[in-house]
């Protein structure tokens, strides 16, 4: 289990902390569990009553259609709050699952309430997170409906690249061809053409769960990659 918070260093990019503040988020990570990979850590449908704060691994939020098709609707990286769209729902809206092994640390939706009443400024950050996760969503609807497949890949190694604030051209994306074909609405044999096409035209490849970005400059203008929306 990762000894420092990983929520508290995402929040102190928005705002320098008081140890009130630290407090409350640090007790929102107090009963850390681990989730092999695969592993369901909340289904779909459940009462909404409590909420997970991801602290090392990879996790997602997916919706199974009637038809068996599934969709990813969010991927979580460590300090990730899973869940939180289901905020003022009666009962969750996706399946929460462990895409590598996770630690991840549920809590009572009545932590929330505490953290708002005594510090509004918490309150602020975490509707600011919100408004984060929606703008992601806004993406990924954009990469479904509008972008053509070799774009939409593009776009969506890109903003891992940025999630993960990697500095340098190349980073561990452990995710398999499933969970990004589900994740753009394209096949896993699509989505293997379409790197093939990236790496023939020498913008990017993948190898062993690594992303290795041989252009970036021409991956940018070609996905129209623009980070604004995660800042």
């Amino acid at each position: 289990m990762a000894e420092k918070s990983c929520i508290v260093a995402q929040f102190r990019r928005h705002a320098d902390l008081n140890d009130s503040e630290i407090r409350l988020l640090r007790a929102l990570e107090d009963d850390a569990q681990a989730f092999p990979a695969g592993s369901v850590l909340s289904e779909a449908g459940r009462e909404a009553n409590h909420f997970f704060i991801l602290q090392a691994g990879w996790a997602c939020a997916t919706r199974l259609l009637a038809n068996g098709q599934r969709q990813v609707l969010d991927i979580f990286l460590p300090g990730g709050i899973m869940g939180l769209r289901d905020i003022g729902f009666s009962h969750t809206q996706a399946e929460m699952s462990a895409l590598t092994d996770v630690f991840a640390c549920p809590f009572p939706v009545e932590h929330f309430d505490e953290i708002f009443e005594q510090s509004p400024r918490l309150a602020r950050i975490f509707f600011l997170k919100l408004v984060q996760e929606n703008a992601l969503l806004t993406e990924r609807i954009i990469n479904i409906g509008r972008r053509p497949a070799v774009e939409a890949l593009s776009h969506f190694l890109l903003e891992m690249k940025a999630r993960l604030k990697v500095s340098g051209n190349e980073f561990e994306l452990p995710l398999n061809q499933n969970v990004i074909a589900d994740a753009l609405g394209i096949s896993t044999v699509h989505v293997s053409r379409t790197l093939a096409q990236l790496k023939d035209k020498g913008l990017a490849r993948t190898c062993h769960n690594r992303v290795i970005i041989d252009n970036l400059d021409a991956l940018v203008a070609l996905s129209g990659f623009d980070p604004a929306y995660l800042a």
